[in-house]
């Protein structure tokens, strides 16, 4: 069952070898980065160009970083204007934070290896290009499981809000409250989540427009103790009503008339700081606030903290971030991924600033899944062994068995010449209906249970279209974790057959469309829902998010991932989250691959993860096989799997 996958070659050193011009066990060098790149100061709309340039050989202390994403930052656009105080060297590629994984170190290189995952620590390295060589001492090693968006934003706003909340005022895990402006902005959101963590009141002032409720609300669900408009902090009785102490801190990133009514809420020998001022209006300090009220005034510029900081105080910084990360603690700012080639949108977006809440643009790097060239031999997902490996391979040997662990690929045939980076090698004793499907349905519920909410024994999950092949493995491994399952299914898909097997297979309950959307309460055997698997939308997604726990987590995958999730007000207490394998697999390290494989085959071979229910069928009977499979697996009840092995 599967293909027999017979060599491993690299085709541009055959083809260099039968051109005479290298001997094979030479290295082949031709990288071509991506990059954005900027030659004169001016409007990033006209200046900022696209172009592609060889990456050049790699020296003794750099690193080769395939970057994953950038996001576009307002002092990135400050710099390309030539209005900020960083001097740059023309041409220029732009962009100071990123995210990327460790290609290729220098010979001299030590403490990072090929597979980490790497965050750019220094401004002025040029983020915004997919391929890029940096200085080691520019990179830093993180966790491989840190968020994407987190990662790749973690070194300017969550560093600025932890400074600014550390360095001025004793006010962590004391009573004391914090007051800000510009509460909305990327750096607002992590100073609200940061004083949440560390137990600081906290109070919040933005500007009025038509959404302010729903921007409210968003603050709210942050950790913000108050959040006023600008008009409203003018007028507010909180201070007099003795609902909330004065201030003892305030962060100022607006300036004008904002910054001056902040001052007047700050208590007797208060300290004002100031790190932005989008108002373009300066701060005007009455003297009254210097003699009267002993006010103290401060400027705060991430940039020179980094320059000037003790290594031992950055590193136990950037620790306490990616823990508070880890925990949840501290997320990503209402954000949207943009394709690179769609760079010129990001930039246009950020320099008018749209979004209600700030949103931040971050330019998305990673390959995305593309058609094939045709002609092409379909199919995704196969197992077969090697009978014949290329004379460079050292991944696998001969004998070994193998899975196909990349995509597009084509396995619907008896042999395939396939690159060692794109098989993974499994056991012999892993039945082969269980390796043939072990690379996608597995593997996304894996991640869909891993990546988005801790969970313990006797917690319940909730999804749709049960009855797909990602809906079986999820029951599966959730009887394996102790979790349990509420699993919705079509009425017309054959229900009480289908019902007959989940349940069988492991799941705790199992309801029609709407059986559930009549349900007023949960069975008493199971607790409500925490986390919410959304791939159908819909009606479905209603009920789904009737019925999850206060503060839970939907993740929309499948069909549902391209659906707006237009809903997320109507539950403005929960997380909402989407997820593509394909995305995942474009930035996951080798490292994080073998531990999701380890882990599913190990459930494989001890009984607890069996194949999606399936029949085998010959290849020459692909026609009856492509008739009878449906086009929507929410819909399916039986899969047909290729077996090359029927005589």
């Amino acid at each position: 069952m599967g293909l027999l996958p017979f060599s491993r070659s690299t085709f541009a050193a055959v083809n260099h070898c039968r051109k005479g011009c290298i001997k094979l066990n030479q290295p082949v060098r031709n990288l071509i980065s991506k990059q954005l790149i900027y030659r004169e100061f001016g409007d990033p709309l006209h200046v900022v160009k696209f172009m592609q340039s060889e990456v050049p050989p790699l020296g003794d202390q750099d690193v080769l970083v395939r970057m994953l994403a950038a996001p576009i930052n307002p002092a990135d656009i400050n710099t390309i204007q030539g209005k900020y105080p960083v001097k740059v060297q023309l041409p220029c590629v732009p962009g100071n934070e990123g995210v990327g994984i460790v290609e290729e170190v220098g010979k001299n290189v030590s403490g990072l290896c090929q597979g980490n995952k790497v965050i750019v620590t220094k401004p002025v390295q040029g983020t915004w290009r997919d391929i890029a060589t940096f200085k080691k001492d520019a990179l830093m090693v993180i966790p491989d499981d840190l968020g994407l968006v987190e990662a790749a934003t973690l070194t300017v706003n969550p560093c600025t809000a932890y400074r600014m909340l550390t360095d001025f005022k004793t006010v962590r895990d004391t009573d004391n409250v914090v007051i800000q402006n510009g509460a909305n902005s990327a750096c607002g959101q992590n100073v609200i989540q940061l004083c949440k963590a560390w137990g600081i009141k906290n109070i919040n002032i933005v500007r009025n427009r038509p959404e302010i409720n729903e921007l409210k609300d968003y603050l709210l669900n942050l950790g913000a103790t108050y959040v006023l408009t600008e008009e409203e902090v003018r007028k507010t009785t909180i201070f007099k009503d003795k609902k909330i102490d004065k201030p003892i801190l305030a962060l100022n990133c607006v300036g004008g008339k904002n910054a001056l009514e902040m001052s007047r809420h700050l208590q007797h020998s208060g300290k004002m700081v100031t790190y932005g001022g989008m108002s373009r209006d300066p701060v005007t300090v009455p003297t009254s606030a210097f003699i009267f009220k002993n006010l103290s005034f401060f400027g705060f510029w991430m940039t020179v903290w980094n320059e000037k900081s003790d290594p031992a105080e950055k590193e136990k910084m950037m620790c306490e971030l990616i823990s508070l990360i880890s925990e949840q603690k501290l997320k990503a700012p209402v954000h949207k991924m943009i394709k690179f080639d769609k760079y010129e949108e990001a930039i246009g977006n950020t320099l008018t600033t749209q979004g209600f809440i700030g949103c931040k643009y971050i330019l998305d790097f990673r390959k995305q899944p593309s058609l094939p060239p045709l002609p092409s031999v379909p199919g995704d997902e196969g197992v077969g062994d090697v009978v014949e490996i290329g004379r460079h391979v050292n991944r696998v040997d001969l004998g070994d068995r193998v899975v196909l662990s990349s995509r597009l690929l084509g396995s619907w045939r008896y042999y395939g010449i396939y690159h060692e980076t794109d098989v993974h090698v499994v056991s012999h004793n892993l039945p082969l209906a269980e390796a043939c499907m072990l690379t996608i349905a597995p593997c996304t519920a894996y991640r869909l249970l891993k990546d988005f909410r801790s969970m313990k024994n006797g917690d319940t999950v909730i999804q749709n279209a049960a009855n797909s092949p990602c809906g079986q493995c999820i029951i599966q491994l959730c009887k394996a974790m102790g979790i349990n399952t509420f699993n919705i299914v079509a009425n017309h898909c054959g229900y009480e057959a289908v019902k007959k097997y989940l349940l069988k297979m492991g799941a705790t309950a199992v309801y029609t469309l709407e059986e559930a959307e009549e349900l007023s309460g949960l069975d008493t055997s199971l607790t409500r829902p925490v986390l919410a698997l959304n791939c159908l939308g819909g009606r479905y997604e209603d009920v789904m998010l009737k019925l999850l726990e206060k503060k839970g987590v939907i993740v929309y995958y499948g069909c549902a991932q391209d659906l707006p999730m237009v809903k997320q007000f109507l539950r403005n207490d929960a997380e909402f989250y989407k997820f593509s394998l394909s995305e995942w697999e474009a930035c996951a390290t080798c490292v994080e691959k073998d531990i999701m494989y380890k882990e599913l085959i190990q459930h494989m071979v001890i009984g607890n993860l069996y194949a999606p229910v399936h029949q085998a069928v010959e290849l020459k009977d692909y026609v009856f096989a492509l008739k009878n499979t449906v086009n929507c697996e929410a819909f399916a009840t039986l899969n047909y799997v290729f077996d090359f092995t029927l005589p």
